[in-house]
């Protein structure tokens, strides 16, 4: 994927179904708006109402024709509930009405009913008590009015109960539309922010790798610089030493042979410790060197690794290990080199009127093993990068070192379970601790005891 993941297929293929997917909701919703509008709007049409109005003033006109009859009601009152059952008939007539009378079957009855109207109209002007056969027309029109309006209103009432059915039925599906437009919608998302972030995390990835190749390309050559320095400064010795001793041959002195001889075998030694420490920290990489758990007595090994420090050093060194116990379970090989390289850092580290502090203890459930001195200390912005390899700090400048012994310190420091912890300060020193899980040597069982 390219550095820019807006730009792939999958992802305008997933935004395009986003877009149309988004499209189709709001169409969804705009559809249950208009629906839930039909819905609201069957009582505003009032067919019930308007059509039991309408019965009741046909009820009332021809209660007051028979009144009027009898002479207790005056002609004004017929004429002005005749009045009302017209308005009544006219809400029939006006707006979304017809369609709904139509649409149910009663355009006819309707018509029928304005057409009575128009033909009795005539007949209020002269009207009196007397007419009975007027009367009777009047009251005979006014009790069918009464009777259509009631069938018609038990009409309007079922087609406004299927009607309603319908809108809600309809409203049922385009919620399961909403519902599936907007799961699908979320996915689509869902699908276009996984294609985004991956390709924002593969493109982080490939410019971490790159930076990674590059500062392994150029601590390599640092490496490399820093290698063949430190092998060419023993080198020297031995070269100059040699020359020395072939040129006075026997006029030198067994004083001076020693001290020649002294210099060539220093100078092979540092040849042989840097050569070990780089195949060691390349081994240790490839997994060519296996971590085995012995018995190992801890006072014995760093009392060696004292030992083995040049004769001129070892004066230097304090160790302090009462709280130290005696014997646990490592790798003897690897920790003795952990320790040996922490203690030959502070020697070479720090002034050589100034002492080291092997310290050693128990706590908790750890074995800790620090070695303190007094010399150039870290940067505190430097310390968290002491065990990459090549790594070295700027106040170590013109000191020999190639930044690869912490870095083998660390791995073993991990394949014994436990880490190398430094505590340092600019110009006054250092301590480093080895610190790793405590095993008494009692609590592993020989193998042939756990066989069986």
């Amino acid at each position: 994927m390219s550095g820019r993941p807006w730009t792939s297929r999958p992802f305008l293929a997933a935004t395009l179904a986003l877009t149309v997917l988004f499209g189709l909701l709001l169409a969804a919703v705009t559809r249950l708006a208009v629906n839930e509008g039909r819905l609201a709007g069957e009582p505003a049409e009032g067919v019930i109402w308007f059509s039991s109005q309408g019965q009741y003033e046909a009820m009332r006109l021809a209660d007051s024709v028979l009144l009027f009859e009898a002479g207790r009601v005056a002609r004004e009152e017929v004429v002005l509930r005749f009045d009302l059952l017209d308005s009544r008939i006219r809400l029939f007539e006006q707006g979304q009405m017809p369609a709904r009378v139509a649409a149910i079957g009663f355009e006819d009855e309707v018509a029928g009913l304005r057409s009575g109207l128009d033909e009795h109209r005539g007949d209020l002007a002269g009207l009196e008590p007397s007419d009975s056969e007027t009367i009777a027309s009047l009251h005979d029109m006014a009790q069918a009015m009464a009777l259509t309006m009631r069938d018609f209103a038990n009409a309007g009432m079922l087609d406004g109960r299927d009607r309603q059915s319908l809108v809600r039925d309809s409203r049922r599906q385009i919620l399961f539309e909403v519902i599936g437009y907007l799961l699908a919608t979320i996915a689509a998302g869902v699908l276009v922010a996984i294609i985004v972030v991956r390709g924002l995390r593969n493109t982080v990835r490939a410019e971490a790798a790159l930076q990674h190749e590059r500062e392994v390309s150029r601590l390599h050559r640092a490496f490399t610089t820093v290698v063949s320095h430190q092998f060419r400064t023993p080198l020297s010795i031995i070269d100059a030493s040699s020359q020395r001793m072939l040129r006075r041959g026997a006029a030198m002195t067994h004083e001076e042979i020693a001290n020649r001889v002294t210099k060539i075998r220093n100078a092979c030694h540092r040849l042989t410790r840097l050569m070990e420490s780089t195949l060691n920290a390349a081994r240790l990489e490839q997994g060519e060197i296996a971590f085995q758990a012995r018995p190992c007595n801890l006072h014995e090994l760093i009392a060696l690794v004292c030992e083995n420090q040049p004769e001129e050093e070892q004066g230097r060194i304090e160790q302090r290990l009462e709280a130290l116990p005696i014997q646990v379970m490592a790798d003897s090989i690897l920790l003795e080199q952990a320790v040996h390289n922490l203690v030959s850092n502070a020697l070479k580290y720090s002034l050589g009127n100034t002492r080291i502090v092997v310290r050693g203890e128990r706590q908790g459930g750890d074995v800790v093993i620090s070695v303190d001195d007094s010399g150039v200390g870290i940067p505190a912005d430097e310390v968290g990068f002491i065990a990459e390899r090549f790594f070295r700090a700027r106040t170590a400048e013109g000191i020999p070192g190639t930044g690869i012994g912490l870095n083998f310190v660390s791995q073993i420091m991990a394949l014994h379970g436990g880490k190398i912890d430094v505590c340092s300060t600019e110009g006054q020193g250092s301590t480093f601790s080895l610190r790793f899980p405590y095993l008494a040597v009692e609590q592993v069982k020989p193998a042939s005891e756990a066989v069986g």
